[in-house]
């Protein structure tokens, strides 16, 4: 056996030895669990009562998180939640509250606080259900300012939606095409 066939020819140990090297290489992908996003966590942390309450009051939004079905709110300025779901003609009757609370390390946080008296249902409880204000916020899918729906005083919507809407103007523009034809 010659020296020369005991050794691998130079031309296939450099791109081996490239590739170890780019192996062994810091990467540049993230290793932490979550990317950092600190205007979110700022007003996680910051919220107040006043400004939670302010982003509460007199607004649509809607909520597709939870293991309910999707729902669109209403929750008018002085603490009532008025709740259309998907699937239900009926519109729930809710409240909700913000209010300052300690986490489990002992912080302050501002939590919003929704409950439904006499209702089990689709992700409503009579119980009050609470998260912190921040994050609440940050959860709703959209969220517009005003009553569009006009759901402030009804009991019962002017008709079902069969499926999670894509977004507000989804259901803004149907109520708008049949709003005419009765009293709604």
């Amino acid at each position: 056996m010659s020296l020369r066939s005991a050794f691998a020819p130079a031309s296939l140990l450099a791109p081996l030895a490239l590739a170890l090297v780019a192996c062994s290489q810091p990467s540049d992908a993230p290793t932490n669990p979550a990317t950092p996003m600190p205007g979110i966590d700022y007003a996680v942390e910051n919220s107040t009562v006043h400004g939670a309450a302010r982003a509460m009051g007199n607004h649509t939004w809607l909520w597709t998180r939870g293991g309910g079905p999707a729902q669109i709110h209403y929750s008018t300025a002085d603490g009532r939640d008025l709740v259309w779901m998907v699937g239900q003609r009926r519109i729930f009757q809710g409240q909700w509250t913000v209010e300052n609370t300690s986490d489990s390390s002992g912080q302050q946080i501002t939590q919003i606080c929704l409950r439904y008296p006499g209702v089990n249902f689709g992700g409503l409880s009579a119980t009050p259900t609470c998260r912190p204000a921040g994050t609440f916020l940050g959860e709703m899918q959209q969220r517009e300012g005003g009553d569009p729906l006009q759901m402030n005083g009804r009991t019962q919507a002017l008709f079902v939606i069969a499926k999670t809407p894509a977004n507000l103007a989804e259901i803004e523009g149907r109520v708008a095409s049949i709003k005419g034809l009765s009293n709604y």
